[in-house]
């Protein structure tokens, strides 16, 4: 059986080109295995989450409802 390569990408699918340095892109290849794409999204969808998460508590921080919180906890 032969392999056929293609450039068309699944619908909905970007390709991007991303620049690291020589030893991460080892690193990332062996911790990727057969699926650099799947990992790469993955790790990228991870970052963005924990951002979010960040900002969130960030958020929560500032505007803080002591009333809301003795209300709901009986604090």
């Amino acid at each position: 059986m032969r392999a056929v390569h293609t450039s068309r990408m699944l619908a909905g699918m970007t390709r991007l080109t991303v620049s690291v340095p020589d030893a991460l892109a080892e690193q990332i290849k062996l911790a990727a295995g057969d699926n650099v794409s799947a990992w790469m999204a993955e790790a990228a969808r991870d970052k963005m989450l924990s951002e979010e998460c960040k900002a969130l508590a960030a958020w929560e921080k500032t505007n803080r409802d002591d009333g809301w919180n003795a209300e709901r906890w009986g604090e």
